[in-house]
Order: structure tokens, then sequence, then C-alpha cells
């Protein structure tokens, strides 16, 4: 009886895996770099957004008109921010608000646009 049980539980388990083939990696974003425009204090400036395996692996910001002691370090710190937790939604920067959440606006722009179709 024991063999049987055995038996049976192999067959089961062994019709239940799936192979490499069968199952694609179905990720939330597609890979590539994505452009947006952010809205600060000084001005618009643009930021590129870059995703890789599910992963924000970086953020640029092109030429700002940023007050540098206060939106240029909100700005770089926003980017830390993104990259250790994987997502836009990060709080603002007391002192750069406007300046964050032009960043913050920029990047969910580009994740969004970045999203895989789901089917």
């Amino acid at each position: 009886m024991k063999k049987i049980c055995f038996i049976i539980l192999s067959l089961l388990i062994c019709g239940c895996s799936s192979t490499d083939k069968e199952e694609e990696k179905k990720t939330v974003y597609k890979d590539g770099t994505y452009t947006s425009t952010a809205q600060g204090y000084g001005g618009n400036f643009e930021v590129q957004t870059t995703l890789k395996d599910d992963k924000l692996v970086d953020v640029i910001v092109k030429e700002h008109n940023e007050t540098p002691s206060i939106g240029g370090v909100a700005i770089e710190q926003i980017i830390t921010k993104m990259k250790e937790k994987n997502t836009y939604d990060v709080d603002t920067i007391s002192g750069a608000t406007k300046t964050s959440q032009g960043m913050i606006s920029a990047v969910e722009d580009s994740m969004k646009n970045a999203k895989n179709e789901m089917k």
C-alpha cells in the first residue's frame, strides 16, 4: 500500500512540474529607457527613466533650472529613494516640494508607459 501511495504521489509531483520552455518569465515592465518631462520650481526639465528586469535601474535628470542647493539636492535624494524602493511612490523632499512632485510625476509617467499589456 505504501508503495502504491508513493508511486501515485511521485506521478502527481512530476505531472505538476513545468519546464523552462513552458513557463515564460512574465514581467511587469518592458526593458528600456523612457523619457518624460517634469515641472519643477524653475520650469520644465527632462527625466530619463531606465528599467530592466522590473527594476528601476536609473533616473537621469537632464539640464534643469532648479536652485542647486535646494532643488538640485532634492533631485538627487528623490532618485536615491526611488532606486532603493524600486518605485516612483516616494515622499517629497521638504523645501523642494514642487521639484519633488515633478520628479515623481515624470518617473510615474515613464513607468506607466513601460507597463506590459496584461492579457
